[in-house]
């Protein structure tokens, strides 16, 4: 199955990384849980940020259903929306850009040809404040966006906050 393929690719890709941590969810290779370690010189650092990710039954036709386990305060990732819903803005698992490209970011929605990997890089890119994935110009948490275009260093002193409060246990 494409599932179990995906998922001994993106192990393989990332045994020597250790900024990235991907493990099953319970015994299934198609409900992950994957773990990006905030690296220094952003405001994330050694934090341990928990994403589940689950590859639906129409894999790889549909986009993995990606949820951010762990508090943040980031432009593209809204702790306040509930499981259940996606709470990353993030065009590569936006079921409704399916085989389509963004007009305004150029960013392409999911195809078939993607993979685990693609969305494992993503949200590493995401964690490590490398644009594209980090777009605070489009922003899910309009607040953290708003507060990053406007001072910087305030976003960069409450990211930390939350960073040291939510993701260091």
């Amino acid at each position: 199955m494409r599932e179990e393929t995906d998922y001994v690719e993106a192990t393989n890709q990332f045994r020597g990384d250790d900024s990235v941590i991907i493990e099953p969810w319970v015994d299934r290779v198609d409900h992950l849980r994957v773990i990006i370690v905030g690296i220094s010189n952003t405001p994330f650092h050694k934090g341990r940020f928990v994403f589940e990710v689950k590859l639906p039954s129409n894999f790889p036709y549909a986009p993995p259903y990606v949820y951010c386990q762990t508090l943040i305060w980031h432009p593209n990732i809204d702790p306040s929306v509930p499981p259940g819903k996606t709470n990353i803005c993030l065009d590569l698992i936006n079921p409704d850009l399916i085989g389509k490209v963004d007009p305004q970011t150029g960013a392409s929605g999911w195809t078939p040809s993607k993979t685990l990997i693609n969305v494992i890089e993503a949200l590493k890119g995401m964690i490590h404040c490398q644009p594209p994935f980090f777009n605070p110009d489009d922003p899910l948490n309009n607040k953290a966006g708003e507060q990053y275009q406007k001072n910087p260093k305030k976003f960069n002193a409450e990211a930390k906050k939350w960073t040291e409060k939510y993701a260091m246990r």
